[in-house]
């Protein structure tokens, strides 16, 4: 999840969507999406008795990057786009919750 996170805000950090600081760095984040995608979701697979919130939360969080990076380009935003990456953030929140709650900061 910090992997994730530094992607993310390294991307988002530079600029609104548009912009060309933003657009020359979207296939980057694009390839470090998926790859950690690659990664994260084999090891949720490999754990089905996790606590059910926790996991269908983090699945949530893992699909939407994933449909999100399938058809994101460089420019502005689809309200498509926007819709899953607010989902997302909304998905983050349980893994994060949770693991807080448990001493797990990342």
């Amino acid at each position: 999840m910090a992997e994730s996170d530094r992607f993310s805000n390294a991307w988002t950090d530079l600029g609104e969507p548009g912009t060309p600081a933003r657009d020359a760095a979207t296939p980057k984040f694009i390839s470090d999406t998926l790859d950690w995608i690659g990664r994260a979701q084999p090891m949720l697979d490999q754990h089905p008795d996790v606590d059910p919130f926790f996991r269908r939360s983090l699945q949530r969080f893992i699909d939407d990057l994933h449909l999100l990076v399938v058809d994101l380009r460089p420019g502005p935003l689809t309200s498509y786009a926007k819709a899953l990456y607010a989902d997302g953030v909304g998905a983050y929140s349980g893994p994060l919750h949770i693991c807080d709650g448990l001493g797990i900061k990342w």
